[in-house]
């Protein structure tokens, strides 16, 4: 696929233009998008030393940064609309950037092992895309297409078994050993630094929505669960600069409550209720994690009592 053809200028044109090909048009920049990952694969074959591996990663993540805010940028553009085609696409964007993994051999599950360092760039990015798109669709109330995506069972093929596996969204968190364990050098050291360097490529005003974001995807994955016992739950690891004890602050809002229900698969309060009664916050808090309970969180005892 010609990459140079299927742009985000391309897609943001078609969408302020009103051009009826624009199904076509993200479809196809969705596909280079991926496609473009390819380039910054690490080949181990180049690398002398577990220093210059690390020092690939960090080099890595730094590019990576730039495709990550153009597609956030492109998906920026069909929020304000709530288009349509972010419920649809992004649970395809997703299901075919996992698959691309799968096909480039690239593991996402995390390790110590060189093979496993070599896609701590990958893993940063995927983190960091997620949480991102998670606080924007929040933002700008595009519920559906956020629900969408917590909620696909994604099909992953992997062809040295011939098998396919299904798997959800928990998939695009994964610990970074490179960031976490081998860079985290100071004394005392630091509770992430995968957090920092998220904290370090995000605005400094839309960092606290990131936070949230990163906890509700804990909150929701205690209810969206999958047989992978070595993840059991999203971990929310921005929850360490966390300040707040509301995650969801407008839950407090009854038509607010209304719109935001499909994220929870509930038809009403109580149905809400109910769901957080029956749900085990199985998060161990501690120094490392200021994640709110469950209930305190999501305002159990405030839910729809405003207008």
């Amino acid at each position: 696929m010609n990459t140079n053809i299927w742009t985000a200028e391309n897609v943001k044109n078609a969408i302020l233009g009103g051009n009826t090909n624009l199904e076509i048009i993200f479809s196809n920049y969705i596909k280079s998008f991926i496609v473009r990952l390819a380039d910054y694969n690490i080949n181990l074959q180049e690398i002398g030393s577990v220093e210059l591996l690390y020092n690939r990663v960090l080099d890595g993540i730094e590019k990576l940064e730039e495709l990550r805010k153009e597609f956030i940028e492109v998906i920026d553009f069909f929020t304000a609309s709530k288009h349509p085609l972010l419920k649809s696409y992004l649970p395809a964007f997703f299901d075919n950037l996992l698959n691309f993994y799968e096909e480039q051999g690239i593991s996402l599950y995390t390790g110590e092992s060189v093979d496993a360092l070599k896609n701590d760039h990958y893993r940063f990015f995927n983190q960091s895309l997620f949480i991102e798109l998670t606080a924007l669709l929040l933002e700008n109330h595009c519920f559906e297409a956020l629900a969408a995506i917590l909620h696909t069972r994604y099909k992953v093929y992997n062809s040295s078994y011939r098998l396919t596996r299904e798997v959800n969204y928990l998939l695009f968190q994964k610990y970074n050993y490179t960031l976490n364990e081998y860079l985290n050098t100071s004394s005392p050291k630091r509770l992430s630094i995968t957090a920092d360097y998220i904290r370090k490529y995000s605005k400094k005003t839309c960092f606290e929505k990131l936070i949230r974001a990163d906890i509700l995807l804990y909150y929701i994955s205690l209810w969206n669960k999958t047989d992978d016992i070595l993840t059991p739950y999203w971990y929310p690891e921005l929850s360490v600069y966390n300040r707040e004890a509301e995650i969801l602050p407008y839950m407090v809002s009854k038509s607010y409550f209304e719109k935001a229900k499909v994220l929870f698969g509930v038809n009403d309060i109580s149905e809400y209720k109910s769901l957080l009664n029956d749900t085990e916050d199985l998060l161990q808090r501690g120094g490392a994690y200021r994640v709110p309970a469950l209930k305190v969180g999501l305002l159990y005892d405030k839910v729809g009592s405003m207008k």
